[in-house]
């Protein structure tokens, strides 16, 4: 049921026609109507059967009008924030949606409208830009994930991304640097520790060279994390925001699970390695002797001085200054972990054992080793000339 047209006056004295359509009930069973306007009759007409064709349909023609940066904006903060997901994935997902939906092309289109062709261009616009591959599948990991919401909710009656092509992405570990291999030679490394002193940095690269793991993860150790001589990797440690709204948030360092199920693993300690953790632990009593009653006992294998985990950009910055205080060229941390897989490498470790002890998810992941391991291969086919006799 509708109303007849109405010929209404604006403030700047134009005439506009006015429609009524009943739209529901409330609780008490008194009539909803909806409004729409047109600069006439027809077009009033046509607003409110189009709105009417969109509810037979099971849309939602409220949201469907909006743009696909407006509807995802009220999905990010009034729904996936409460949806009871880790506040570093809350980070990762507002990150995403500000940098790559909030005011670009694709955010401006309507999302009842949005197909195939316009995200794929996008897409392809973000690779050709410079934007690596693993940041366009997160992004398209975003987006799926509010299309499905909008195709459950009524938004869309079909999610534009099923059958949509992403860029090819081999690389598992987004961790290991888009690929970049930096290494020290051993020179270097005795260098470093050489320069460095009694301090916790020694042991924490130490650490890092002679077990192979990520910065995070061994932030996040706990002395009973350590067992037998094997030293178990099952967290990680990172600084995420906490949002209370959109421009207001505080930082907080945040214990979580590892990406993968093979990021939890456990890895060997070497010989020299235990001896240097005994020296370690003197170390941290003496600090905490010092602090007295403020020292906070977190069980932490490297604690900061006062007990709490230590925060990844102070130590970036003392990892830097030991560089330059040893005179060797700026590597990031994460080239401690490199080193530790190409030495295994050039000892004879074979690529599945060195892909455990790093947590990769498949072997593949560990190939970025190729510099290495092309030698090596060249090398064990020499076995085959034993094969023959001498003299053939």
């Amino acid at each position: 049921m509708a109303n007849k047209p109405k010929i209404n006056a604006t403030a700047k004295g134009h005439e506009y026609f006015r429609v009524r359509a009943l739209v529901g009930y409330d609780c008490t069973g008194k009539h909803i109507y909806k409004n729409f306007y047109g600069s006439s009759k027809s077009d009033a007409e046509k607003m409110k059967n189009d709105y009417l064709k969109d509810l037979q349909d099971g849309l939602n023609p409220d949201l469907t009008s909006q743009s696909l940066s407006q509807a995802m904006h009220t999905w990010l903060w009034d729904i996936e924030k409460f949806s009871g997901i880790k506040s570093s994935s809350f980070e990762r997902y507002e990150s995403i949606y500000r940098n790559y939906i909030k005011d670009s092309k694709l955010g401006l289109l309507v999302v009842s409208e949005i197909k195939k062709l316009p995200v794929q261009k996008y897409y392809n616009s973000l690779i050709d830009t410079g934007k690596s591959e693993s940041q366009v599948k997160n992004l398209h990991k975003l987006l799926n994930k509010f299309f499905k919401y909008a195709e459950t909710e009524g938004y869309i009656l079909k999610n534009p991304l099923v059958g949509l092509k992403l860029p090819k992405d081999n690389e598992e570990d987004i961790e290991e640097d888009d690929c970049v291999v930096e290494t020290f030679t051993n020179e270097e490394i005795n260098k470093i520790i050489e320069n460095i002193g009694n301090v916790k940095l020694r042991y924490i690269i130490l650490f890092a060279l002679l077990t192979g793991c990520r910065q995070g993860e061994i932030l996040a150790l706990q002395k009973s994390d350590i067992k037998d001589d094997i030293v178990k990797i099952n967290k990680s440690v990172r600084k995420v925001k906490l949002f209370d709204d959109e421009k207001t948030y505080e930082h907080e360092m945040k214990v979580t699970k590892p990406k993968t199920k093979s990021s939890n693993r456990e890895v060997p300690l070497t010989a020299k390695l235990k001896n240097e953790l005994k020296r370690l632990e003197k170390l941290v009593a003496e600090e905490k002797l010092k602090l007295g009653p403020e020292y906070t006992n977190n069980n932490l294998l490297f604690p900061s001085i006062t007990g709490t985990h230590i925060d990844a950009k102070n130590l970036r910055r003392s990892w830097e200054r030991a560089l330059d205080n040893a005179g060797i060229p700026r590597k990031k941390f994460h080239a401690l972990r490199h080193t530790y897989a190409t030495r295994l490498f050039e000892n004879g470790t074979s690529i599945l054992t060195v892909s455990r002890l790093l947590g990769h998810s498949s072997t593949r992941t560990t190939e970025i080793y190729t510099h290495v391991l092309e030698d090596i291969k060249a090398k064990e086919v020499e076995c085959l000339d034993k094969i023959l006799k001498e003299g053939l």
